[in-house]
């Protein structure tokens, strides 16, 4: 007889409750499965949870239509540049090509693996529009830096959150403030709505921009045109695409937005606890933070690169399932001619990085599993 195999562990677990499909079925039996009072009120309940005063925020189908529009209302377009990290998924750097304008990659900085204000600022041009940061992992990085940066020279900041719904800068969420902010609710992030996204922006005028580029270019959106008699009239005001969210994805969102400050708690408990079994393991380096105001997407390690790859297998083979975030993008094919400044912790990150499996109601049985494993793997590596 052999030994069974060990339980899997996936790299992501999406939390999909009784709740969630009890608002999935609730929406599909009222019969308005496109974007609708639901997708209302997901966007209302956003609002709240972030606590925006005087800021607006607009629901769409992923969060890379929330990064477009993002920077359409930032008014970038054909002949900008936008600075933003290689260290980064290429969802940004297609986001800005969309726009007609050109990515420029930028370096991070080694403690939170956000974007260095040092070098953005040294990339800044006659052609720089905006300055695209991504918040790695849900940790804000020197955002404070950007922005006053963003003060001096008169560019926007169309901040990437797609990692951080829910974390926090001084007990401000991300989103409660600055220029533009996107944020993602794809399948593995903090909450999900199956896919989906928002983009938060400061002005009514900029939001019924946002409205009309949403939904095709149309002046009302069909909700409110079947309120009255002449439901079938409408405008076509400006260009727009299909980046709308049906009410059958905002109530799967709406439903996980009840539960966030639970899933948060329960991702950063998981962060915490690797931190303190991963602490003196030679050779893997933890993030730099104690998640205090982090809601965390992903927990990452560094090894050094030689024995990344050999890690990996190991811990396939205990049935540990890994990850890289990210690829380096000056590498792809796509962006090799993109302007860039100096790289070196970027090529250097890229090398070194690994993505631990992280998920919401995370046993700490599994998390010690997976620090054990690592611990016996290193050294038996050396």
């Amino acid at each position: 007889m052999t030994d069974a195999a060990p339980t899997p562990i996936p790299v992501f677990q999406p939390v999909i409750g009784v709740d969630t499909i009890k608002a999935v079925v609730d929406a599909l039996h009222a019969g308005w499965l496109g974007m609708g009072a639901i997708t209302q009120s997901f966007e209302e309940g956003l609002a709240r949870f972030l606590g925006l005063d005087g800021r607006f925020v607009l629901a769409t189908n992923t969060g890379t239509s929330a990064l477009h529009l993002g920077l359409l209302a930032a008014g970038v377009g054909p002949g900008d540049e936008v600075i933003t990290p290689a260290f980064n998924f290429v969802a940004d750097h297609q986001a800005i090509a969309l726009t007609g304008a050109a990515p420029v990659l930028c370096d991070v900085e080694e403690i939170t693996l956000g974007l260095d204000p040092d070098k953005a600022a040294a990339l800044i041009g006659p052609r720089t529009k905006a300055i695209v940061p991504l918040h790695f992992g849900g940790v804000a990085g020197r955002v404070k830096e950007l922005y006053a940066l963003a003060e001096r020279t008169g560019v926007r900041i169309v901040e990437d959150a797609t990692h951080a719904f829910g974390t926090r800068v001084d007990g401000r969420a991300i989103g409660s403030f600055g220029d533009v902010t996107c944020f993602s609710f794809d399948p593995v992030k903090v909450i999900t709505s199956i896919d989906g996204g928002a983009v938060v922006v400061n002005d009514a005028a900029t939001l019924e921009r946002l409205r009309h580029w949403r939904f095709l270019g149309i002046d009302r959106e069909t909700l409110a045109r079947y309120k009255n008699s002449r439901a079938w009239e409408y405008d076509v005001v400006s260009q727009g695409f299909r980046y709308h969210l049906t009410n059958i994805n905002a109530a799967v969102g709406l439903s996980q937005l009840l539960r966030v400050e639970e899933f948060i708690a329960s991702r950063r408990h998981a962060c915490r606890l690797y931190n303190r079994l991963l602490a003196g393991v030679g050779g893997v380096r933890c993030p730099a933070t104690d998640f205090e105001e982090v809601a965390p997407f992903i927990y990452t390690v560094r090894v050094p690169a030689e024995r990344r790859e050999r890690l990996i297998e190991q811990l396939r083979g205990r049935g540990i399932a890994t990850g890289i975030h990210f690829l380096p993008a000056q590498d792809f094919t796509y962006l090799k001619g993109c302007r860039r400044g100096d790289l070196s912790v970027t090529e250097r990150v890229t090398r070194e990085i690994l993505t631990l499996p992280l998920h919401t109601h995370m046993a700490d049985t599994t998390v010690e599993r997976v620090a054990a494993a690592i611990r016996e793997c290193v050294v038996g590596v050396r």
